[in-house]
């Protein structure tokens, strides 16, 4: 009797324990329950993954550079509110005093067209969105683009992609019909399009975002404002394996950005999709991700 009573408090001592290890064990991996492995990689190295992985979440300005608009459009992408559009958003810039001449109101009416609007959405396919809001965030509604008059050339500093192909191909045209000429500079730096703006060699620059063009007027001395937000660059989940989140399987690999900013906003995008549940967005936590 003593063995038989021995051996059911052992089988529920075992139970218990099993109990509370399984407990334990959920507790641990709510953050994923689709058991998902992520993998913390360079962002600018995403791209060249995506043979590896079955799903990546990258920069829009990565895959623009790695085409991935042009062969494996974005699943999906981040979503923005009001505050977050400010903060992500690349600007065009004008120096200060210079925001209600002729030739700031004919860009800022041409770049914040429908034209562009669509060509944004037609080239990009996700890696570029428009966001034709000012520096508080609020929307820009469309205006008229005054007629040029004898100084009719505008010279714009811009960054390649997107910023210069949206100009050439878009509002060149658009600003062509008021009589007005573009002229795209082109530049391979962040810190040349704002002295040269600065010095006045140029009437505008596009690209960059507002945070940025603050730091730099504190840093060098400048006196540059931005003169309207044009798009932005979304984060978005990439794949050269599935088209849709329905086919991704449980255990599959997504890779992320390893730098502290990108990391939480790939993770906030895959708690955003479903894909974890209220993951923590630091760096640290991922061990606690992948458990």
């Amino acid at each position: 009797m003593k063995k038989i009573i021995t051996l059911l408090v052992a089988l529920l001592t075992l139970l218990t324990l099993v109990s509370c290890s399984n407990g334990s064990s959920d507790e641990e991996n709510i953050y994923n329950p689709h058991g998902y492995e992520i993998v913390a990689i360079e962002a600018g190295q995403l791209p060249l993954t995506l043979p590896d992985v079955d799903a990546a979440v990258i920069n829009g300005n990565y895959a623009l550079e790695a085409k991935l608009n042009e062969t494996n459009p974005a699943i999906e992408i981040e979503a923005f509110n009001w505050e977050t559009s400010v903060k992500r958003t690349n600007y065009l810039a004008v120096k200060g005093g210079n925001e209600e001449s002729d030739k700031t109101k004919a860009l800022v009416a041409a770049i914040t067209s429908e034209e562009v609007e669509k060509y944004i959405n037609d080239t990009y396919q996700g890696a570029v969105i428009a966001s034709f809001i000012d520096a508080d965030g609020k929307d820009i509604a469309s205006a008229e683009i005054p007629e040029a008059k004898d100084d009719n050339v505008i010279k714009v500093g811009a960054t390649l992609v997107p910023h210069a192909e949206i100009l050439k191909n878009v509002v060149a045209d658009i600003l062509a019909l008021k009589g007005w000429k573009l002229e795209v500079i082109e530049f391979n730096d962040y810190v040349l399009p704002n002295t040269t703006l600065n010095e006045g060699e140029i009437d505008a620059n596009y690209f960059q975002t507002l945070g940025y063009l603050k730091n730099q007027n504190e840093e060098g001395g400048l006196d540059l404002v931005a003169a309207v937000g044009v798009h932005i660059e979304p984060m978005g989940l990439y794949s050269k394996k599935i088209n849709s989140l329905s086919e991704l399987k449980d255990g599959a690999s997504i890779a992320v950005p390893n730098d502290t900013d990108n990391y939480a906003r790939a993770i906030d995008l895959l708690n955003a999709l479903g894909l974890l549940n209220n993951a923590p967005s630091d760096v640290e936590s991922i061990t606690k991700i992948n458990k």
